[in-house]
């Protein structure tokens, strides 16, 4: 499967799960356009898709992680840049032990970013709120 196989699948996913239509989209943060895969303006849903496994050898892939930060930055970002509550979701695929590993790493930075693990069959399953481990 390639990504954007995978992107198709994960974007049906958390559509089904969220209620919603989620279009891949671009969005000014604070005078900087800034694409995202999932987004409903209307909603104030923002979110991006990640397809990520760790490396070959099981070493913890601080690229990809590095990645993750990025975009949640970004997302926290666009709150305060627009002053209004925004839901920030990443989907994962993969590799779900990725995603325990991010979580454990990083969960005290991420703020209220919801974090789901989507398996190559499409089923979707949310890992964390990060609120949670505050």
């Amino acid at each position: 499967m390639d990504w954007k196989e995978f992107e198709d699948i994960a974007r049906n996913a958390i559509q089904k799960e969220l209620g919603c239509t989620l279009s891949n989209d671009t969005l000014d943060i604070t005078g900087k356009s800034k694409n995202f895969d999932l987004v409903n303006e209307s909603r104030r849903i923002v979110g991006d898709i990640k397809y990520y496994s760790m490396t070959k050898g099981g070493n913890i892939p601080s690229a990809k992680f590095s990645t993750l930060n990025e975009y949640a930055w970004l997302m926290q970002r666009l709150e305060k840049s627009t002053k209004h509550k925004w839901k920030k979701v990443f989907v994962i695929g993969t590799d779900k032990s990725l995603v325990e590993k991010y979580i454990e790493t990083y969960g005290k930075w991420l703020d209220d970013i919801e974090i789901y693990y989507c398996s190559k069959s499409g089923k979707i399953s949310r890992m964390a709120r990060i609120q949670a481990f505050r």
